[in-house]
């Protein structure tokens, strides 16, 4: 009976170093694990700055193109009105030259007209 004894404290010795051993292993894997979720959780918190920080720019590059878009609208809408108007002087300029003309021809018939009335009043 005692040998029997003697054999369940050993086994249950085994039994025991087996489980310290266990327990040992899995505290060293908790630590691991712990450390791993520490460095994630480090690199969320980086990231999400990071997010942050690219979500700024990116608002500040969406207010950039619809300023850019406005003036690009602006400027087609200004270099459409300068071409109007730059048309519209060309016409004024091309009826300027037809009045001149149609005066000069006016002029010089009156004064065709007068030197030969003059011509025929002292003929």
């Amino acid at each position: 009976m005692l040998i029997v004894l003697l054999q369940k404290m050993n086994q249950l010795r085994v039994e025991a170093d087996n489980a310290v051993t266990r327990a040992e292993d899995a505290e060293a894997k908790n630590k691991k694990y712990e450390q791993i979720i520490s460095e994630k959780e480090h690199e969320i918190t980086s990231l999400q700055h990071r997010l942050g920080v690219l979500e700024t720019e990116l608002d500040k590059a969406e207010a950039n193109l619809t300023d850019s878009k406005r003036a690009s609208a602006e400027g087609e809408q200004s270099k459409m009105s300068n071409e109007a108007l730059t048309r519209k002087v060309q016409l004024l300029e091309e009826e300027l030259d037809a009045a001149e003309k149609n005066v000069k021809e006016t002029v010089e018939k009156y004064a065709s007209l007068g030197r030969s009335r003059i011509s025929s009043a002292t003929h």
